[in-house]
């Protein structure tokens, strides 16, 4: 029942759309089932989903019925603190979230759930929640790293791939690499045999504190404000040397999975404007790539940053695929500087050399609706929990 039911949650992110917003049925349509909803709180933004359970026969159907992510991002300042209009801007967006899903979508309200992600952290964490119980009446839920990443890899990667008439454990061969505004996380799952009992599944998460607006952030401590972009890259590379390969590699000495396995599925801002900057034609659900990209991707960044944020869109000749690609774009130069890109590729190089990207037989994917994954699989988890139609 469980693995029909992330089969369908799967095919159902697969459709989904990386637009600001999008929802994939009309309130009016709503009418069966049980209905589960939930709100992600995270440094690079607010995520919200619901899904309706219904009886299948042979266990139960899960359907997404709605999502909208917003780009409100919620991260430290230079004192470990959450900015209070942030926070109230936050919970502000939260409420609308969560009325939205009550009275357009009909979830009722005690089966909406608000979480935070492991990466959530400030001095004045109490600000937000009280906040956002101030607005909405609900106690949010904090995500440990495990749950966090664990939910992330259930919701990203497919559980199996075929080749030819036979199917093979996909997640076997797979690492997840997340780059979030304020740290990078990681993790596989891997079959244990117990000397007694039956194989399970375990799960291997790791974090380290590098993310694209904190270590954008700690260069911008180390270069004087005239200095130019590109004494602000070497600055990085510097910085990149000396804390996050070295944290990376001590990692991999323990987690081996992070560099030796053949596919790694990328997630996170900056990934999203790589692949969007770079191959704004490709929408799949996955999309291939190389280390060449990534090291294009910096130079480019380091270099020009303007032609960066103006790729040429001329061959792209659907007018719908085009004015999607459009707001895309919009969105990116919205949300990354010129430094910020150039931090940010600082650490997807630092990542395709410690992770071993150019390993033979190495795929490297961009997870397109990643960003969907944790909050689909959580509110998931919490409708399997609970007594089905």
């Amino acid at each position: 029942m469980m693995a029909r039911a992330f089969l369908s949650i799967c095919l159902l992110i697969s459709a989904l759309s990386l637009n600001t917003k999008c929802q994939t049925a009309k309130a009016g349509q709503i009418d069966k089932g049980k209905l589960f909803g939930g709100i992600e709180i995270g440094s690079e933004g607010i995520k919200a989903a619901a899904i309706r359970v219904s009886d299948a026969g042979q266990g139960y159907d899960l359907e997404v019925v709605f999502t909208e992510s917003s780009f409100m991002a919620l991260v430290q300042n230079n004192n470990g603190m959450f900015r209070t209009e942030a926070v109230k801007a936050t919970a502000q967006e939260v409420w609308k979230l969560d009325t939205k899903m009550q009275q357009q979508f009909k979830v009722p309200t005690e089966q909406i759930y608000i979480i935070g992600t492991s990466d959530l952290r400030a001095y004045n964490l109490e600000e937000l929640i009280k906040e956002v119980r101030d607005m909405t009446g609900k106690t949010m839920t904090f995500l440990e790293l495990e749950a966090d990443v664990r939910l992330t890899i259930v919701g990203t990667i497919p559980r199996r791939y075929r080749e030819g008439t036979t199917w093979f454990d996909n997640r076997s061969l797979s690492v997840l690499i997340d780059v979030s505004a304020d740290n990078t996380k990681s993790g596989y799952q891997q079959v244990r045999q117990p000397v007694i009992g039956n194989p399970y599944y375990d799960y291997v998460v790791l974090s380290v504190p590098k993310g694209t607006v904190n270590f954008t952030n700690e260069v911008n401590q180390q270069v004087q404000e005239n200095d130019d972009l590109k004494k602000f890259a070497l600055t990085a590379k510097k910085l990149s040397e000396d804390s996050l390969r070295t944290s990376l590699r001590n990692e991999i000495e323990s987690r081996p999975g992070l560099a030796n396995r053949k596919k790694v599925y990328l997630s996170g801002g900056i990934v999203w404007a790589l692949a969007t900057l770079l191959h704004p034609e490709d929408r799949r659900p996955f999309v291939p790539i190389t280390v060449n990209d990534i090291n294009t991707f910096y130079n480019r960044a380091v270099n020009n940053p303007q032609a960066l944020l103006q790729p040429d869109l001329s061959q792209i000749r659907d007018a719908g695929l085009r004015k999607d690609v459009e707001t895309d774009l919009k969105t990116v130069r919205s949300i990354f500087s010129a430094k910020s890109l150039v931090a940010g590729a600082e650490i997807l190089r630092t990542l395709a050399s410690e992770c071993n990207f150019q390993g033979e037989g190495k795929r490297i994917l961009f997870a397109r609706f990643s960003n969907l994954s944790l909050i689909l699989s959580y509110v998931r988890s919490r409708a399997e929990n609970e007594p089905q139609p």
